[in-house]
């Protein structure tokens, strides 16, 4: 018989792991909690198949739960031997790491001012973004499955998540740009850190209601950072924000 604990050594407080044990759900630990439960071994040649060839973690992904790899730590045959001769369970870690299959990542600059609280998601994942809030949001696409592949406000289709830029070495996913009012206008803004540049992008991004960016800028409707720790081996780097702007005259 063995005890187990699951649980994550480097929590984050929103991710959530179900433990399963021969198909069975055993729980769920969500953050820095943990989840314990005792289950019979099976025969095998080390301690690690013996204790953990039934148990499976699940995260939760774009479309839907889906398996993860863990850490099972394993016994020595004297542990085992010293508390089978004690009549307990041998005590048994299940280390949670949160591995999620290959995925891109979308980054969505969601413009809230004026707006009520909104809720952006693909497929299963969801970001909670609060009333009158500018904020950039990033959220995994695996393409999977086909009930993820739009980036949905509310529940309804904005543009596809699948916005590849083009071919290497500038593949990339498209900065998605929300504006819930449908009134404001934006530039791009960048600056220097050890080199000496700084500017404006040429392009103004006019009302729309979704409109994917030229680039993809670090920040959103935020300043530049005063400074940047640049790696020894480069010369310098630049950032780059999209700030909001007064709507030229037609």
């Amino acid at each position: 018989m063995f005890h187990f604990v699951a649980y994550d050594s480097l929590p984050i407080e929103t991710q959530q792991y179900k433990i399963f044990l021969k198909g069975r759900e055993m729980g769920t630990v969500t953050g820095g909690g943990k989840l314990e439960f005792d289950a019979e071994g099976r025969g095998g040649g080390t301690s690690k198949e013996i204790q953990g060839r039934d148990i499976e973690v699940k995260i939760p992904w774009d479309c839907g739960w889906v398996k993860t790899s863990f850490d099972l730590a394993e016994h020595t045959d004297d542990e085992m031997n010293r508390a089978r001769a004690e009549h307990r369970a041998v005590p048994a870690i299940i280390g949670l790491n949160f591995r999620p299959p290959p995925f891109d990542m979308v980054t969505i600059f969601l413009d809230n001012r004026g707006g009520p609280a909104q809720t952006v998601s693909i497929g299963e994942l969801k970001v909670e973004v609060p009333a009158g809030v500018a904020k950039s949001v990033e959220l995994p696409y695996s393409g999977s499955c086909e009930a993820a592949k739009d980036v949905r406000l509310n529940g309804e289709v904005v543009a596809p998540a699948n916005t590849p830029r083009g071919k290497a070495p500038t593949f990339g996913r498209r900065t998605l740009l929300i504006d819930v009012a449908g009134s404001h206008c934006y530039r791009s803004e960048w600056a220097g850190y050890g080199i000496p540049v700084s500017g404006y992008g040429n392009t103004i991004y006019r009302p729309r209601p979704y409109q994917y960016l030229e680039s993809d800028p670090d920040g959103f409707m935020e300043a530049l950072p005063g400074s940047v720790d640049i790696p020894q081996s480069e010369m310098g780097t630049t950032r780059e924000t999209i700030k909001g702007i007064a709507c030229p005259k037609s």
